[in-house]
C-alpha cells in the first residue's frame, strides 16, 4: 500500500495556456492542484473535463492584482509543495506608439501580480521550511525584442527577482527556479503576426517544466535551439546583436 502523501501545487494563470496544460499534467502524475485565474468559466471547464480526477483540482476565481483575496485563499488551502507563478498577459506593443495604460497593465499583472501571489503564499512555505517556487519569465527577459516593449521589461524584472529570491530562500529550505520559455503555442501567441521560430506545443512545454522541476538547474528554457540562439544574442556586442535581430527576427 502506498502511504505517500499526495503532493499539492498552486498554479496561477491556471485557466489556459501553459498553466492549464501543466495543471492537467500534474493531476495525471498524482498531484492535487489548486488553480487560480480570473476566468471561473475556464477553470470550471477544466474541472468538468477531469472526470474521475475532479477531486484533485480545486480552483478559485481571482485576479492576481487582488492581494487581499489571494491572502484569503492562502488561509483556506493547505501549504503547497509547489507554487507556480505563471499568471500573465501579453500584447504586442511597438515602442513608437505610447499607451501608458497598456504598459501599466503589463506591469501590474506580470510583475506585481507575481509578487502579490508570492506574498500571499510565501509565509506558509517559510513556516514549513520546505517548498518549491517556479517563476515563469521568458526569453524576452534576456534581451529587448521588437513589439515586446511592454511585455519584455516585466519578464526581465521577474528574472532579476528570481535570482535574488533563490539566495534568500534556499537557506530556508525553499527551492526557487526560473522558467524562461521561447514561443509556445497558446492563445497569447496566436495574436502575433510575425514568424515565431521554434514554436512549441503547450503540452510539450508542460512536460519540459515537469522534467526540469526535478533538476538542480536554477533557470531552464525551451525550445533548446531557440533558447541557445537567444542566449548567444544576449552576450553579443550590441552592434552585432541588433543587426542579427533586424535580419532574422524582424519580418519586413
Amino acid at each position: 500500500m502506498n502511504n505517500e502523501k499526495q503532493k499539492t501545487a498552486i498554479v496561477t494563470g491556471a485557466s489556459e495556456g501553459i498553466g492549464a496544460a501543466f495543471s492537467k499534467l500534474l493531476i495525471k502524475k498524482g498531484w492535487k492542484v489548486i488553480g487560480i485565474s480570473r476566468s471561473s468559466s475556464k477553470l470550471r471547464a477544466i474541472s468538468q473535463n477531469l472526470l474521475s480526477n475532479k477531486q484533485s483540482f480545486k480552483y478559485f476565481s481571482c485576479d492576481v492584482q487582488d492581494l487581499k483575496k489571494l491572502k484569503n485563499i492562502a488561509k483556506e488551502v493547505e501549504v503547497p509543495d509547489l507554487l507556480l507563478l505563471n499568471a500573465g498577459i501579453y500584447s504586442p506593443v511597438n515602442a513608437s506608439e505610447i499607451n501608458l495604460d497598456l504598459y501599466k497593465k503589463h506591469l501590474n499583472i506580470n510583475y506585481l501580480g507575481v509578487l502579490n501571489s508570492y506574498e500571499a503564499f510565501l509565509p506558509g512555505l517559510i513556516k514549513k521550511q520546505n517548498g518549491h517556487i517556479i517563476i515563469m519569465s521568458s526569453v524576452s527577459g534576456w534581451i529587448g525584442l521588437p513589439k515586446a516593449a511592454a511585455y519584455g521589461p516585466t519578464k526581465a524584472a521577474l528574472r532579476s527577482f528570481a535570482q535574488s529570491a533563490r539566495y534568500d530562500l534556499n537557506p530556508k529550505g525553499i527551492k526557487v527556479q526560473l522558467c524562461s520559455p521561447g514561443f509556445v503555442e497558446t492563445q497569447a501567441t496566436s495574436i502575433n503576426d510575425f514568424y515565431m521560430p521554434g514554436l512549441m506545443n503547450v503540452n510539450e512545454a508542460a512536460n519540459l517544466i515537469f522534467k526540469y522541476m526535478g533538476s538542480n538547474k536554477f533557470e531552464f528554457s525551451f525550445p533548446m535551439s531557440f533558447s541557445i540562439f537567444m542566449k548567444i544574442f544576449s552576450f553579443l556586442p550590441d552592434k552585432i546583436s541588433s543587426y542579427l535581430i533586424k535580419k532574422f527576427i524582424i519580418k519586413i
